[in-house]
């Protein structure tokens, strides 16, 4: 039981400081609109950085098979709610592409940028950006649609930037303090 528990406060706090994070990141862009669920500001760094945070949690906390688990029912839920923003195929694509990008990325998180120490938040943003306007190519591809500016392309690449900046600054906070809790509980015993 105390395991459980152990492990339930770990998620809760992950995902909740890289929630705050992605959404303090919206917040300086987009202002209140990230907070109207009809508008892409809220898809952006409220939806997928509640997803991304909880994938980022149970990776953290669980291990990989179960944040591969956690990612397809997270991408199950976005698209269900993103589908009455954007158009189906957009919202197929935006939802299970990012949160199955977020499992390679929380791999890369806690395995291949450990040695980082405090700046991986620096990498998530900018792999957040390009995997914003991939999935937009993505789209585009699909979709045969033609005449996207770059202007598009640009957007897209920032508001990922800065909503992986911010969750990343949220994760590592969280870590940070299970770390802090960790050694406290050590020191104790």
């Amino acid at each position: 039981m105390k395991n459980t528990v152990n492990e339930i406060w770990r998620i809760v706090l992950i995902t909740i400081l890289g929630t705050l994070g992605s959404m303090v990141a919206g917040l300086m862009k987009y202002g209140g609109e990230v907070f109207v669920p009809s508008t892409t500001p809220f898809a952006y760094f409220l939806a997928y950085g509640f997803g991304s945070s909880c994938i980022f949690a149970f990776y953290h906390v669980k291990g990989l098979s179960n944040s591969i688990s956690a990612a397809m029912v997270m991408g199950a839920i976005l698209f269900v709610g993103i589908s009455l923003l954007m158009p189906v195929l957009y919202s197929a694509i935006y939802s299970f592409g990012v949160m199955i990008a977020v499992v390679i990325l929380a791999f890369l998180f806690e395995r291949k940028l450990a040695y980082m120490k405090h700046w991986k938040f620096i990498v998530v943003g900018i792999i957040f950006g390009e995997l914003y306007v991939l999935l937009t190519l993505a789209v585009l591809l699909l979709t045969k649609a033609s005449g996207m500016s770059a202007g598009a392309f640009q957007q897209n690449f920032f508001d990922g930037m800065i909503m992986g900046l911010g969750l990343g600054l949220g994760i590592e906070t969280a870590e940070s303090v299970i770390h802090s809790v960790e050694l406290h509980q050590q020191a104790k015993k």
